[in-house]
């Protein structure tokens, strides 16, 4: 494999990584509505203050991190480095459909 060709994989690959971190995000951003509209709170104290602050505004809040995280990965030079702030992610995400499948 060439080093041009070495360079367009790892390109791919962080790429690839960088739309599951913006789509972790917006799974944790929807999940969270849902456990909010069952009348459950943020387990998040960062979160909770933010909702208490910004009331219905907590979204764009939510939004601009998530975004602000994927310019920083974007930065970022290890794929590997990018892929464990991705798995990071997605915790909350999991725990979310954890509490919603236990409500049902």
């Amino acid at each position: 494999m060439t080093e041009k060709q070495l360079r367009a994989r790892t390109s791919f690959l962080k790429a690839m990584l960088l739309v599951c971190a913006l789509l972790m995000g917006y799974s944790d951003l929807i999940t969270t509505n849902e456990i909010l509209q069952r009348g459950m709170g943020e387990l998040n104290p960062f979160m909770w203050l933010t909702q208490e602050w910004l009331g219905e505004w907590w979204l764009i809040a939510k939004l601009g991190l998530t975004y602000l995280v994927i310019w920083l990965l974007w930065h970022g030079n290890s794929e590997r480095q990018v892929a464990y702030v991705v798995a990071f992610i997605a915790l909350p995400v999991y725990n979310n459909l954890f509490i919603l499948a236990g409500a049902n």
